[in-house]
């Protein structure tokens, strides 16, 4: 090896070592409490080995020993500084009192090779999400799911007849039950179709669905860079959805929209919000409206599909393991279950909504385990007028385009909040211990104006799931029954590392 080459190593090696080493002073410099990065890896050795999700590497932040009662903690994804807020009215100020600097999520997707992840209202920008929020919104008002409930219904009792079906006292893979059942549900209330995935164990759908979020390593890269280092997703080509399931989405869409114009159906759902956008965008030729774009309308659609399957089917799945393990608990809801049908064949829009104790058992669920696990924000500080700053526990000005970062999980199960966090206790959100409890430590549909838009509909069909599995049935622990919960690592969502088994006894009438 040449002299000059040697040397040039050796420079680069320099340069980069004093890059880092300012890079990682960051903090310290601006005199915030911090973890102590490692070299390159920063403080998410967890994350980036690929031992832990996202969402627990935020947990593992916000769990720090020795900075419990911080409010606000200093950390580095690799390069990046970023920061934690643990304290519950600074994270108030920050995703709803002062929005304005925080309307935008640091996350990002390719715009050139990922179309249907780039355009939907998740991962959309500011302006464009706040027109975007206001137009779907109308889809999930009560009135319109009350309208459709009716078909809700039916697919809750054609798992009512899968489970029949099946072979007494059979131990089931609970969660690929359930993301049948959401998966069939999605597609009847959201595009008028039926995917048939609680009959049809080769559902296209269902396929579809699940290849989003099962776990792999090109998956775990694309979610790393995605939700992490997102000033290098262009280079990566990294994706939310993967070509073979973009291809699918957009052929159902077309599909269903084009039959939809053709026919002249309404049935208030989400194709016809889509195809209002379409008519928006053709009436004013001259404006730079992004509904033009096929891609952009189906990016909705995708979303929609995809969050509405496995945050519903996760809760269900998550709800019958704690449920299996408390039998009191199970009793309990089986009995109000039982009350609630009553002489009828189903139970209505409005007695399900005044379950108590189911509702108690949903939320409860929630607390524990909070499907998305956390929530992020990107800093915006306007060239003009009043900055943000820490106030009152730092003076310090955020820089423009800092992350920040609050712990759903790891706020859900502090027991500063919450006493004895790792039980599973339904009476927590019982009306007479509502003055014990702080709200503002419960957050698994997100924080202020960009939380969770399909929060209504994502409860109803958990509770609704909840009711018809258990109306005939108990399920039970079994040999195969995981003892404890363990995240899978390589998703971006929260769900169990190992399958989760339960034994699935009928009730006699």
């Amino acid at each position: 090896m040449s002299t000059e080459l040697l040397f040039l190593i050796a420079t680069l090696a320099i340069v980069f070592y004093v890059w880092q080493k300012r890079r990682h002073s960051f903090w310290k410099r601006h005199g915030i409490k911090e973890i102590g990065p490692l070299p390159i890896l920063g403080d998410t050795v967890g994350f980036l080995s690929g031992r832990m999700p996202f969402f627990d590497q935020i947990r593992k932040f916000h769990q720090t020993p020795g900075l419990e009662n911080e409010p606000i903690i200093g950390v580095y994804l690799a390069y990046r500084p970023a920061l934690v807020i643990r304290d519950l009215e600074l994270i108030k100020t920050v995703m709803i009192k002062k929005f304005s600097y925080f309307n935008n999520r640091k996350l990002q997707t390719d715009p050139h090779h990922d179309a249907l992840g780039y355009n939907n209202m998740f991962f959309v920008r500011s302006p464009d999400w706040k027109e975007l929020r206001n137009k779907i919104s109308p889809v999930f008002t009560s009135g319109k799911i009350k309208q459709m409930y009716p078909l809700m219904v039916k697919i809750g009792k054609n798992l009512e007849d899968n489970i029949a079906r099946q072979e007494n006292n059979s131990i089931v893979k609970i969660k690929s039950l359930c993301a049948r059942f959401t998966t069939d549900l999605i597609a009847t209330i959201a595009f008028g179709l039926e995917a048939n995935a609680l009959q049809d164990p080769k559902s296209e759908f269902f396929h579809h669905n699940q290849a989003i979020f099962t776990p792999s390593f090109s998956r775990g890269i694309d979610f790393a860079i995605i939700f992490m280092l997102p000033g290098l997703v262009r280079l990566a080509r990294a994706k939310v959805f993967s070509k073979s399931t973009s291809n699918f989405i957009r052929s159902t869409v077309n599909y269903v929209m084009a039959e939809r114009e053709k026919s002249g159906l309404r049935r208030n759902d989400l194709v016809d919000i889509l195809l209002a956008l379409k008519r928006e965008a053709a009436a004013s030729p001259d404006k730079n409206n992004k509904a033009k774009n096929m891609d952009f309308l189906i990016a909705q659609a995708a979303v929609f599909q995809t969050a509405g399957y496995e945050t519903s089917s996760s809760t269900m799945t998550l709800a019958l393991y704690e449920l299996a393990k408390n039998e009191e608990t199970q009793r309990r809801l089986r009995q109000e279950i039982e009350e609630s049908f009553g002489v009828e064949d189903h139970i209505s829009y409005d007695r399900i909504q005044e379950m108590p104790y189911l509702t108690k058992v949903v939320n409860e669920t929630l607390r524990m385990y909070p499907i998305v696990g956390y929530a992020e924000r990107e800093c915006a500080q306007p060239a003009e007028g009043e900055r943000f700053t820490l106030a009152p526990h730092h003076d310090m000005e955020l820089p423009d385009g800092m992350p920040v970062y609050v712990s759903a999980i790891g706020i859900q199960r502090d027991p500063k909040y919450w006493p004895q966090p790792d039980k599973f206790d339904p009476e927590r959100f019982d009306p007479a211990n509502r003055d014990k409890l702080n709200m503002d430590a419960y957050m698994p549909f997100g924080v202020g104006p960009r939380n969770c838009i399909g929060m209504r509909l994502g409860l109803l069909q958990s509770k609704l799931g909840l009711v018809h599995l258990l109306r005939n049935h108990r399920v039970k622990w079994c040999d195969k029954t995981v003892k404890t919960i363990e995240f899978a690592p390589m998703t971006a969502v929260l769900a169990s590392k190992h399958e989760i088994y339960l034994r699935v006894e009928r009730v006699a009438a």
